[in-house]
């Protein structure tokens, strides 16, 4: 009875031992913070100073009819030639749906002939198959991007393409039927546009240019012979006002080919030169940067007046006017690295005159086959969530490289240390 009871004391105390040992192992290993890692890479980082100015453009009025139906013929930024017809001016309302209409027949009409003269079947099929699809993906990216501009466009495009590919699938040797049916189309067509000729009235191009159907009342009051003389004071005066928009026009001409942007910048040290050029970043209505040349700086008072011009991307800003931009004066070119990888190492440094001073070095550890490194670097950019760097020894052979894994833990690393 006694060793029985001896075992058991044996067993629970070997049982006690081995929980232990399993909980300090558990504990151990939780306070051990496993090697957290990333990988740098090469990154570009614009650097500019925020601005806010006017598109100044030389620009032509087009006038309408009050309480004319405009019914416009040329898209936005659409190139026109002296005398082209660019808009239509209907006095009936209903004019707009006829002209609707006229739209449909002549699509119509034209899908009609195609398929009267559609000759080899099988690769036209094959053809208008990935036009239909392509048709569709474009008009699926439209509407989901919000994007109603060419929508109608995009619609009647599909519509074309299914049209056509009905007939090639179908019996196209009814010829006879098919140029009755055109005929017909063409009858119809003539009638609606008899009638809205009678209604209408054409408005054309007095000169070439650059079409826009937005007129916003700075035409005129803001143009390019003014700004040889614009002061910071009076640029700051026009963006203050809100000007009245011509309700009558249906439109304007953009009539000349160099366009301009002139703004103010915050301060007076912004290290911008005369005659270069330079990347202005805008938003709205277009995205996307544009190279300008900067003609005319003037510093005055706290800030700084710029003016700069553009011979291209006149149509992608035809519907751009106050504006407020990032004037893009420096990149700079390094590599990117997460805020937790750079460590700091204060180093006590003895002066020429006997002193002591402290003095921050910086780099990251990176896994090299299977110890921590320490490369030493310099931060060119900082951000909330990352650092741009490049090495301090740019011509060390273990120097930082894009696409070296770094390490992120915080503590516990040292250079020399088995990580893996």
């Amino acid at each position: 009875m006694k060793e029985s009871t001896l075992a058991t004391k044996i067993m629970i105390a070997v049982l006690c031992l081995g929980v232990a040992v399993y909980l300090v192992v558990y504990f151990i290993r939780g306070w051990d913070e496993q090697l957290a890692t990333t990988y740098a890479y090469t990154y570009s980082q614009d650097i500019g100073v925020e601005a806010a100015g006017i598109l100044v453009r030389q620009e032509t009025i087009l006038p309408g009819g009050g309480g004319s139906y405009v019914d416009q013929i040329l898209d936005e930024g659409e190139k026109a030639s002296a005398g082209q017809p660019v808009a239509l001016l209907y006095s009936d309302p209903s004019a707009l749906t006829t002209r609707q209409t006229i739209h449909a027949l002549s699509a119509e009409i034209e899908q009609l002939e195609y398929a009267l003269s559609s000759g080899t079947q099988n690769a036209d099929a094959a053809r208008l198959d990935g036009q239909v699809i392509s048709s569709i993906v474009a008009l699926r990216s439209l509407a989901a991007g919000g994007d109603l501009t060419h929508l109608e466009d995009s619609a009647l495009t599909l519509r074309t393409m299914v049209f056509k590919r009905d007939y090639t699938y179908g019996d196209t040797a009814a010829a006879d039927q098919l140029n009755l049916l055109i005929q017909d189309r063409r009858t119809q067509l003539a009638d609606l546009e008899r009638s809205l000729g009678q209604v209408s009235q054409t408005v054309h191009a007095p000169q070439s240019g650059v079409f826009s159907a937005t007129v916003d009342g700075w035409e005129g009051v803001v143009s390019p012979g003014m700004l040889d003389t614009l002061t910071a004071e009076e640029l700051s005066d026009l963006l203050t006002q809100r000007r009245e928009v011509d309700r009558s026009a249906v439109g304007k001409l953009i009539t000349g080919s160099t366009w301009y942007f002139a703004c103010l910048l915050p301060g007076t040290d912004t290290g911008l030169q005369s005659g270069r050029a330079y990347n202005l970043a805008f938003s709205g209505d277009y995205y996307g940067q544009i190279r300008m040349t900067l003609d005319r700086v003037v510093l005055s008072g706290e800030q700084t007046l710029a003016v700069f011009s553009c011979r291209s991307h006149l149509s992608d800003t035809t519907l751009l006017r106050v504006q407020t931009v990032d004037v893009l004066t420096q990149q700079l070119e390094g590599i990117r690295i997460p805020r937790k990888a750079l460590r700091v190492v204060t180093d006590d440094v003895t002066r020429e005159d006997g002193t002591t001073a402290q003095v921050n070095r910086y780099g990251v550890f990176t896994v090299v086959r299977s110890q921590a490194e320490w490369q030493e670097v310099e931060v060119l950019y900082t951000d909330d969530a990352y650092y741009l760097v490049r090495p301090v020894d740019q011509e060390s052979a273990t120097r930082l490289r894009a696409g070296d894994e770094v390490i992120l833990n915080s503590s516990g690393i040292y250079n020399g240390k088995v990580v893996r």
